[in-house]
């Protein structure tokens, strides 16, 4: 929960988030994550459902955004880190699942640095996705005989975030790429201007025609960069081809490492629910920049295949490897950290696959996930 908090506090500029719950007494609203961490203020804060402007918004449902805002709860003061007198910017948002509020979530900016609507907007689409998956965990605590619901659930929250991937990478396409398309053009054929005017050329135009071609090279380079973004949000190939499709696109997509394919055949694989299936992908996709950005390695080999009533994906590298022991013995989530396997640990975990690492110093690494197949 601490990783949500910072994340969102980093997506919208802000200083800090807080993640607040409904407690079990539902009554309350108390700190599931703080960011930065507030230490004993974290436990010392509790907020009645229907007080303060978190409060309501745990009654209301309605997100609300506030500028210049001084809260009066001391331990709400000192964990957000203000001083006497000190204002604070934030947003206040309800997170939904099965039909009831499960958290409120805040993210302020120190100051008068306010937020946009749009900012208003954009959370609330995260927070619809983080409140059916708090909401899913709840369900799997309280009583194991809803695990069908939960699984329902979850479905529900990965096909919203595939859904929001795939609307950003459409603003992006019809968006900032047609704009890159369209300064190129211009830049072009402000070069040609340039070098047909002979009669006036002169040094002055000589640099502007420098100036124009590096601009040219500049709006090329950020078109490819959003074109590879594109590619990462989402992937058309899975909609329409199927897993084995999207995975083995994966290879062609990072020309500086080798990386072998291997399958067995797609009607093996076609129980694979689309949600794990999208997960599935994503889990390989991360794995894959882990081994460019951590491993390396010359060569690697992405594997999915199916042994009885499982699903077994698995990427292998030449790379550096490490000393799962000693990693691992240095703190419980060391590992995780260390190759960057944060969030596949948290995929894996969110569809009930398992996660396996395997790694020798100068070796490379084998990060392996297993998952079991619905048996009805």
């Amino acid at each position: 929960m601490r990783a949500v908090a910072r994340c969102l506090a980093s997506s919208f500029s802000a200083d800090g988030c807080l993640v607040l719950v409904v407690d079990d007494t539902g009554k309350d609203l108390v700190v599931a994550a703080a960011i930065p961490p507030g230490g004993a203020n974290e436990q010392a804060l509790r907020i009645p459902l229907g007080y303060g402007v978190a409060g309501l918004v745990g009654v209301n449902g309605r997100a609300v955004r506030l500028d210049a805002d001084s809260p009066r709860n001391e331990s709400h003061r000192d964990l957000m880190s203000l001083a006497s007198g000190q204002t604070v910017s934030r947003m206040c948002l309800p997170a939904r699942g099965g039909g009831e509020i499960v958290a409120v979530v805040s993210i302020y900016r120190r100051g008068s640095v306010p937020f946009a609507e749009a900012d208003l907007d954009a959370a609330q689409r995260l927070l619809d996705v983080l409140g059916l998956r708090l909401y899913a965990q709840q369900l799997q605590t309280a009583d194991p005989g809803h695990r069908n619901q939960r699984d329902r659930l979850i479905a529900q929250a990965i096909s919203a975030q595939e859904t929001e991937r795939r609307r950003i990478a459409g603003d992006l396409h019809d968006g900032v790429t047609q704009a890159l398309v369209s300064l190129n053009f211009h830049l072009a054929a402000a070069v040609v201007s340039l070098a047909s005017n002979d009669a006036s050329f002169s040094p002055t135009t000589e640099e502007a025609s420098v100036q124009i071609q590096s601009a040219r090279r500049l709006a090329r380079l950020a078109y490819d960069e959003t074109r590879a973004a594109i590619s990462g949000l989402h992937s058309p190939i899975l909609d329409d081809l199927g897993l084995v499709a999207a995975l083995e696109s994966l290879t062609g997509m990072v020309p500086q490492l080798d990386i072998e394919f291997r399958a067995t055949p797609d009607e093996r694989l076609d129980e694979v629910p689309d949600h794990c299936a999208a997960t599935l992908y994503r889990i390989a996709q991360e794995a894959i920049n882990n081994v460019v950005k951590h491993a390396d390695a010359r060569r690697a080999v992405l594997s999915i295949r199916r042994v009885s009533d499982l699903i077994v994906l698995a990427v292998t590298d030449d790379g550096a490897g490490f000393d799962v022991a000693s990693v691992r013995a240095s703190r419980p989530s060391a590992l995780a950290d260390y190759y960057g396997l944060s969030s596949i640990a948290e995929r894996c975990a969110l569809i009930g696959a398992s996660l396996r690492i395997d790694s020798v110093e100068g070796r490379g690494t084998a990060v392996i996930v297993k998952l079991p197949l619905p048996t009805d």
